[in-house]
């Protein structure tokens, strides 16, 4: 019975969906009355007119926030700030973990990744016959003597937060190129494997067969 696996993917696939309109809903019923509170504390009254309009002005307001943040993580002194401010929050076992989780994530989907990774792939992994997607860091050469040239690093992600997976060297003949993007990868990566690429890519019954290695 396929219920609760179409169920599973209904809501991941709802879920961004739905947070996203719950926190635009939350910042336009809100925001209004915020605004005015705030006004009242400098002796000002909105206009009977210009309240209906407030929402929207908190919506604004809302964005300009986040492109303010946005601005201070770029700079050093910004930097500093917010770090105290997340040093603060990891003070507290459970608010840290959920900060750290939702942290991993948005840097996977939205951040700039430290490792440029060169493409998405799969290798036979942890057994023959089994497939694993990675992510091609790149190839070793000779820099890991006394290894032989021939191997290349790849990072074998795990779900959901993908930075938190294992570096393997394989064999370069031994990994098999995926046609689709990096970003594509994350998100199936991301959605523990609900969130299949747009564009199907076959069975992995189709991937070609390797030659045996001599004994």
């Amino acid at each position: 019975m396929r219920l609760r696996p179409r169920l599973l993917t209904g809501l991941i696939t709802l879920l961004p969906l739905l947070v996203t309109l719950y926190f635009l809903g939350w910042v336009y019923t809100y925001s209004g009355s915020y605004i005015q509170a705030f006004l009242r504390l400098l002796n000002l009254e909105v206009p009977q007119a210009l309240a209906p309009f407030l929402p929207f002005v908190g919506l604004l307001l809302a964005v300009a926030l986040i492109y303010l943040v946005g601005t201070l993580a770029e700079n050093y002194l910004g930097r500093r700030l917010l770090a105290s401010l997340e040093r603060s929050l990891l003070l507290f076992p459970i608010v840290r973990d959920i900060y750290k989780a939702v942290q991993q994530i948005a840097h996977t989907l939205f951040g700039h990744q430290e490792v440029k990774f060169s493409r998405a792939a799969v290798i036979e992994y942890p057994r023959r016959g089994l497939y694993t997607l990675c992510f091609v860091v790149q190839p070793v050469g000779n820099r890991l003597p006394p290894l032989p040239e021939g191997y290349t690093a790849v990072l074998v992600p795990t779900s959901p937060v993908p930075a938190s997976g294992m570096v393997v060297l394989v064999p370069s003949e031994e990994v098999i190129p995926l046609d689709i993007s990096v970003e594509e990868a994350l998100k199936y990566v991301v959605s523990a494997g609900f969130l299949l690429p747009e564009k199907g890519q076959g069975a992995l019954t189709s991937l070609p067969r390797k030659a045996e290695r001599p004994s």
